[in-house]
């Protein structure tokens, strides 16, 4: 089964049906690339959920929750990106022509609409356009057959493939697939501007061999081909999606499909709830082996440098060894048998000096040995052009000099075998050293502090994560708004008979709500945690001050409807009745980590962990675990940016070394979240 690695257009127009429907009136945050593949996005949504972008420069695009790793520095392309893209306004996602191609409608400063194009196909490209279609940025600049893409152009959408696969009548389906002398599923690829996959499904739902020819085909089998086309077109148009991972023979993720195929009808698949999750599963895995580089790469690369290097001089000790044997051997044997060689070496002299050749002796030596001559049975040939003579020692060929005696002869074997003992004296200490390499190599390697080398999928969040929460020293839920959008939709949808609700008399506050579903009766140390709580989110933080006062009110005291010919503006609230006042509510919380245990795709044999952040006010961490960070306003204090990274730091320093490698994927972003607006100092309780 071949994998799909790469969207085709029904994954574009199933994917932008997704994102067309949470993106518009979202703010693009910032610009991120990985290793000049990956694009990211950070976009804030219109109901205030952030949301990371990802785009494949020539494959898929797709929210993701897993942890990319944001590089530290921006390219020049990314800079000049941020410049156009940062803080504006997505007003569309649309597909075009049914190609692998998205439109991204912005508002740029002027409010005018741009366009930001991503084409999926060849190598992919990103397109920055004005309200004009002129290029004012682009990934790549080229010029092709039937249009350019270059800076300060007019920019062409590409011609269109085949026919338009969503208004393609059944007259012209039928004209296109009976008229031409090709296999179906080729017809319709290549006429009908859908994949190879989406053709052979199509025959598939219709019966028709997909290899049969159009001109072969009985006005039935057109008629089933096309009702086969045209359901399909309308489950992808109409249909609801039914996003799956398709796994192939060996349990391998092979495709990523938004509705059910025919074609995958007996492999096993994964089902998600929207195909934006279904593909971000999919290709994370791939995604995990390109972009992330374990720790002790370098090192294990070394050590295996190292072994092949032992391995080898292994080899060539155990050589010279046996060429030591060998030439001692050799030797010993030519002074063993030193009359008989010396008679050989004398009879070939005394030939010479008698006017015989080189190629004559050894023609009366071989007839001689032949007939089994006395002393012949060592001799095999003469090799006139190298003057030597060839015997057989221990099944061996051995080659001797005629220029010199038997004895310098023998002497010439016993030097090779001296000088191979010699080599075996100078190859000890090198086998010595590699293995001393290895031994420090390995132990460094062990002392490296592995980081995680596969991208962690972040936990989905519960109902009362997007807005600020934590749970009391009693154990109720209390939770509180970021903005006056989210206290606006905390007041129409999540204040029940039984909550009680806390403000200020002042502005700028968070409205916050002591959930209580099953009408328990409140404590006051919870009512005095809540209070901190909207005091330290409150304005108060940013000018500093130390306590101020908190009310809070019952469900029947609170409405929406101002005096006549009043206003109430946006997360604002009337109080009716009298108002339960805490006095000196304290401006500081106390953040400690949580390690939420997830399961990750990539790993299934070892326990995975995410690390989250909790902030709450101090006196609700009583008998909570982990280690704590007082955080409190202060006017010479830092930034939030600041605050975070040395709040991570301070996590990493005072952790077990088994959790660090989790705190290490911790995003400072995860951190920022939770911090009070305004310049803060931390403290670390002795």
């Amino acid at each position: 089964m071949k994998k799909n690695i790469k969207f085709s257009n029904f994954d574009v127009f199933a994917i932008t049906k997704e994102l067309g429907t949470i993106l518009p009136h979202g703010k693009i945050d910032n610009v991120y690339e990985i290793d000049g593949e990956l694009l990211i996005l950070k976009i804030k949504t219109r109901l205030n959920e952030k949301k990371i972008l990802i785009v494949k420069n020539d494959s898929r695009l797709n929210f993701t929750n897993f942890n990319y790793p944001i590089p530290k520095y921006p390219s020049q392309y990314i800079r000049s990106l941020r410049k156009y893209l940062k803080n504006k306004i997505i007003l569309s996602v649309n597909q075009h022509n049914f190609d692998r191609i998205i439109i991204f409608e912005i508002s740029n400063v002027e409010g005018k609409s741009w366009k930001f194009i991503v084409e999926l196909f060849n190598k992919g490209n990103y397109i920055l356009l004005d309200e004009n279609n002129i290029v004012k940025i682009a990934k790549s600049y080229s010029k092709y057959k039937d249009r350019d893409i270059l800076a300060n152009r007019l920019y062409n959408f590409p011609s269109s493939r085949g026919k338009d696969f969503l208004n393609l009548p059944q007259i012209d389906f039928n004209e296109t697939v009976s008229n031409l002398e090709d296999e179906i599923v080729r017809i319709l690829a290549r006429n009908i501007n859908i994949s190879g996959t989406i053709s052979e499904e199509i025959c598939l739902r219709a019966g028709v061999d997909k290899k049969r020819s159009g001109t072969d085909l009985t006005s039935i089998e057109l008629d089933a081909l096309f009702n086969s086309f045209k359901k399909l077109r309308n489950e992808l148009l109409f249909g609801e999606i039914k996003a799956q991972i398709v796994f192939n023979e060996q349990d391998e993720q092979a495709s990523v499909i938004p509705f059910d195929l025919e074609l995958y009808k007996g492999n096993k698949v994964q089902h998600f709830n929207s195909f934006n999750e279904a593909v971000d599963v999919f290709f994370s895995k791939l995604d995990s082996n390109k972009i992330i580089t374990p720790q002790d790469q370098a090192v294990n690369q070394k050590i295996k440098s190292q072994k092949k290097i032992l391995r080898n001089q292994l080899e060539y000790l155990e050589e010279l060894k046996a060429k030591k044997k060998l030439y001692y051997d050799h030797g010993d044997f030519m002074y063993n048998n030193f009359n008989t060689l010396n008679k050989l070496f004398n009879g070939i002299s005394e030939a010479k000096e008698k006017g015989f050749s080189l190629e004559e002796i050894n023609s009366k030596l071989t007839n001689a040995k032949n007939e089994n001559f006395e002393d012949l049975d060592m001799f095999l040939r003469i090799l006139p052009a190298t003057k030597q003579v060839v015997i057989l020692i221990d099944n061996r060929e051995v080659y001797l000099d005629l220029n010199k005696s038997v004895g310098e002869n023998a002497n010439i074997i016993y030097s090779k075998g001296k000088k191979a003992k010699k080599k075996l004296k100078g190859t000890l200490p090198a086998i010595q050293k590699t293995e001393e390499n290895i031994r420090k190599l390995t132990i460094e390697r062990e002392s490296i502090e592995l980081d995680i080398d596969f991208l962690v999928r972040k936990p989905q969040k519960k109902w009362y994560e997007k807005f600020r929460w934590f749970t009391s020293s009693d154990g109720f839920l209390i939770i509180g708004g970021r903005d006056a959008s989210s206290n606006e939709t905390i007041f129409k949808k999540y204040i029940d008979p039984n909550d009680i609700i806390f403000h200020t008399n002042f502005p700028g506050s968070p409205l916050t709500i002591i959930k209580n579903p099953d009408n328990k009766q409140i404590p006051e140390k919870s009512i005095k945690e809540a209070a901190n709580f909207v005091a330290s989110y409150s304005v108060a933080w940013k000018e500093n001050w130390g306590i101020v006062d908190v009310f809070y009110v019952f469900t029947d005291q609170i409405s929406k409807t101002p005096p006549t010919g009043e206003y109430l503006p946006k997360g604002s609230f009337m109080i009716l009745g009298k108002k339960n006042i805490i006095k000196g509510a304290k401006t500081e919380i106390a953040l400690r980590l949580n390690f939420l245990e997830i399961k990750n795709e990539s790993v299934s044999d070892s326990k995975s962990f995410y690390p989250q952040v909790l902030y709450e006010p101090l006196n609700a961490f009583n008998n909570k675990e982990g280690n704590l960070i007082i955080v409190k306003p202060s006017k010479s204090g830092k930034t939030k940016g600041q605050l975070a990274k040395e709040i991570k730091t301070y996590f990493l320093n005072n952790s077990e070394a088994e959790m660090k490698k989790w705190i290490k994927i911790l995003p400072i972003d995860d951190i920022i979240l939770v911090l009070p607006t305004g310049t803060s100092k931390i403290i670390i309780p002795s």
